[in-house]
């Protein structure tokens, strides 16, 4: 979902490949048995392979649990996808979160703290993380915690408003209309619930490549949290399938004007670059794709094939405004 399709298949690495085309089939079992095997066979692979690897084995067990617990009902299994996954990526606060939830809804408050504690510890402002866990000490009975907890919280939810707020007045005193604008909306206008539920319909919607109504849900979050870089390169990736290739290069450019170091905007930017016929701006984000991580297979591969004239998988279109012939 974060790269475009055509750099999905550049991936050198047949397990790698496998497994990701797996996961996109909601085939979560064969996904993981090949990411797993991709990993296995480290030697073989490179440092940007691998950590794709761990992405999409991450992305494979917390898919999965997703689907044990809302449409199985299966908390038991659930959970231990969440476990698999926190193997994998045991740093995302997110995948903690949402197991401390099962684990909750299992019967498990204890357990749920635990793992409360370990997302907040991950992200100390992870706001319903400490709010979950404030509520689970209380409903024990451990007073003076869910004490420390909620007056975590409560700082936490006020910064979302009075960080913002601030940073709005001091563009204004500059004359930066638009960015006070922009604040004062995040302070005053956002709704985390109704974001999260934009953010992950627009996701179910790319992997089941229905690009429209992903379209109309990324537009619906940013709205809510303009500033979210991986929104603006979920947006590319939408409008470039739909074809709507100049558009598609905005949004990869809006991300990483947000996130410089962010590498998947980049690649997809080179991509949409060689699908727009601009080959010399392609090779510049490329080789800067390269200069960060030199082991970028697709990179690597389509530079070569540049500056062999011997591009492929692209469409030749001549330059924007031009007629293809």
């Amino acid at each position: 979902m974060r790269l475009l399709k055509e750099i999905r298949t550049l991936l050198g690495n047949y397990h790698l490949k496998s497994g990701i085309y797996h996961y996109y089939r909601n085939e979560f079992k064969q996904a993981a048995d090949f990411l797993r095997k991709a990993l296995k066979d480290q030697a073989r692979m490179t440092e940007g392979e691998l950590r794709t690897a761990r992405y999409y084995l991450t992305q494979t067990f917390v898919s999965s649990a997703l689907k044990r617990e809302q449409q199985e009902e299966d908390l038991e299994g659930a959970s231990a996808d969440y476990v698999r996954a926190l193997e994998v990526s045991p740093d995302f606060p997110d995948i903690r979160f949402m197991h401390g939830q099962v684990l909750e809804s299992m019967g498990k408050p204890e357990d749920a703290i635990a793992e409360y504690r370990r997302a907040t510890r991950c992200n100390p402002r992870y706001l319903e993380a400490w709010v979950s866990q404030a509520f689970c000490l209380l409903a024990a009975g451990r007073h003076d915690e869910a004490a420390a907890a909620f007056s975590e919280a409560v700082e936490l939810r006020l910064d979302k408003i009075r960080v913002p707020a601030k940073l709005g007045l001091d563009h204004l005193q500059t004359g930066d209309v638009q960015e006070a604008e922009i604040s004062f909306h995040e302070a005053f206008r956002s709704s985390p619930a109704r974001f999260e539920e934009y953010y992950k319909t627009a996701l179910d919607r790319l992997k089941a490549e229905d690009y429209e109504p992903a379209l109309e849900e990324l537009d619906s979050a940013l709205e809510l949290c303009p500033n979210f870089a991986d929104l603006h390169n979920f947006r590319g990736v939408a409008l470039c399938e739909l074809d709507r290739i100049d558009e598609g290069i905005e949004a990869f450019r809006e991300s990483l004007s947000l996130n410089p170091r962010y590498q998947f905007p980049r690649l997809n930017l080179a991509f949409a670059l060689l699908r727009a016929g601009e080959f010399k701006g392609a090779e510049i984000e490329l080789e800067a794709v390269l200069e960060q991580d030199p082991t970028q297979h697709a990179a690597s591969v389509k530079l070569d094939e540049l500056r062999t004239g011997r591009v492929t998988d692209i469409r030749r279109a001549v330059p924007r405004g031009g007629v293809t012939p």
